[in-house]
């Protein structure tokens, strides 16, 4: 492969990645803070870090339990990126067949 498609396949990549990530963020904001998957993810974290609560200090538990939030929410952003290229190949494809 020459350098030069090299770099062009690597700027549609990233603009890609960046319209993927546009896409969730706008879902993001418009979805239901308390929709059953958020309340579902949220007490299964509770409940991973309930036995943590019970040997740190208050202000401890707090940060360990928003560091878990931010991990799920990184990790479910990561998901959606994943999720949507598998669907985009799959659908290339189904077409090219």
């Amino acid at each position: 492969m020459r350098k030069e498609d090299s770099e062009s396949i690597s700027i549609l990549e990233n603009e890609m990645e960046n319209m993927i990530r546009k896409l969730y963020c706008n879902l993001i904001q418009e979805e239901d803070p308390a929709d059953k998957g958020s309340r579902e993810m949220k007490q299964e974290i509770l409940n991973l870090l309930k036995e943590e609560g019970q040997f740190l200090e208050k202000k401890e538990y707090e940060k360990y339990r928003d560091k878990a939030f931010q991990a799920a929410a990184i990790a479910e952003e990561y998901g959606f990126e994943k999720g949507f290229r598998f669907a985009f190949q799959l659908l290339v494809t189904c077409f090219k067949e």
